[in-house]
């Protein structure tokens, strides 16, 4: 199976979004706009609130491609608003400055998943196995807005298998492994 990448089309220009750098890969949110005069980040969140409520740092990142390293004096919710407070940013004026750009954290910063969730690019790599034991090839990648298809790849072949409790019953991280129920005709 070859993965082709989506032709350049004329007229239609892709946007870019900023990426975090270093250790700072895990999208925050976007910079929305800025509440009071303390100057008070609104943002629209990438994730789910309860991981990012207790981080210390962020990465700033702008379209224009500058970075820039904030400790977050506070983070608290407001009625539908999630607001965000930066040391390095004291009032309304300097906030303003980085409506648009995007935060990024370390994922050492967030707190921890429940007992039922992965990282993503932590299931990518781990050896996928039969519940009865046979290896069937490794998770090369996972599919879907919401992350419901595995892609099993061994040797020239992949096979891809819906992510979900009755046909992925094991995921073991630290072991390294997946446990996948054979259904007939899922890997022929």
């Amino acid at each position: 199976m070859e993965r082709r990448q989506p032709p350049n089309l004329p007229g239609i220009k892709k946007k870019l979004e900023p990426v975090g750098e270093g250790t700072y890969t895990f999208a925050v949110g976007l910079v929305t706009g800025v509440k009071g005069l303390r100057g008070d980040l609104k943002l629209k969140l990438k994730g789910n609130i309860d991981l990012i409520d207790k981080i210390k740092t962020v990465q700033i990142a702008t379209a224009d491609g500058a970075r820039q390293i904030a400790h977050v004096r506070s983070f608290k919710t407001e009625q539908k608003l999630v607001l965000m407070s930066l040391k390095e940013f004291e009032d309304r004026t300097a906030s303003e400055g980085i409506i648009g750009a995007t935060l990024f954290t370390e994922r050492s910063q967030l707190n921890a998943l429940s007992e039922d969730e992965w990282w993503l690019d932590d299931l990518v790599g781990l050896t996928a196995f039969t519940v009865e034991g046979e290896e069937l090839g490794k998770v090369s990648a996972v599919f879907g807005e919401t992350s419901q298809l595995l892609e099993i790849t061994k040797g020239e072949k992949s096979h891809l298998v819906p992510f979900v409790k009755a046909l992925v019953p094991v995921v073991d991280i630290k072991a390294g492994r997946v446990e996948i129920v054979n259904l007939p005709g899922l890997f022929d």
